[in-house]
């Protein structure tokens, strides 16, 4: 039950976080996280180490991670290859429908494509979930929780996506997450009574 009510909470907040960037309520925020990136990362070291990351996890490279994984889960556990297989499936087409539906433009028209949500953030959040739901350990935890970060941080930095962007790809995973929790919830027995 608590998941289900994780879901429609996070479900709510995200259709307020589609109205606002709408409306445009999200604009200041989205600046304000921009420059104050851009005023706190100036070494080219930094700068160079969000390039690369954003290069190395792009969305076909987190795809191909993603059916790696998948492929190999398929000789040791088929059910969960299924589970899992169709759940990221799910994820990666409701992160394109999205972004197609929306059609929010790029902060950079130097970059194709839409900007709501981050499919850089979506697809990393995908397979680092996959790899803690397949394999947990608080080490894992924090390398994936920093990789999210850095995604994150990369995408805005380049001017690739709003900050916005990349809250709404947690948000959609976050709920997406609740539907694996969901599916693992023992059912509850009726009694004929």
């Amino acid at each position: 039950m608590k998941n289900y009510v994780n879901m429609v909470l996070v479900s709510i907040c995200f259709m307020l976080l589609v109205l606002c960037i709408h409306t445009g309520l999200t604009n200041g925020l989205d600046t304000f996280v921009y420059h104050w990136l851009h005023e706190l990362i100036t070494a080219d070291i930094l700068v160079q180490y969000l390039s690369i990351i954003s290069a190395i996890f792009s969305p076909m490279n987190c795809l191909i991670m993603v059916i790696l994984i998948l492929l190999v889960l398929f000789f040791f556990n088929k059910v969960k290859f299924w589970w899992y297989g169709f759940w990221c499936f799910s994820v990666f087409a409701i992160g394109t429908f999205l972004k197609y539906a929306i059609q929010r433009p790029r902060p950079s028209i130097d970059i194709d494509g839409y900007s709501f949500p981050s499919m850089h953030v979506l697809s990393v959040c995908l397979l680092v979930s996959l790899i803690l739901l397949l394999k947990n350990s608080k080490i894992l935890s924090v390398i994936c929780v920093l990789l999210v970060i850095s995604i994150m941080i990369s995408r805005i930095y380049l001017q690739a996506h709003y900050f916005t962007d990349t809250l709404g790809s947690l948000l959609v995973l976050y709920i997406m997450l609740q539907s694996i929790y969901i599916g693992r919830e023992p059912k509850a027995v009726k009694s004929n009574n």
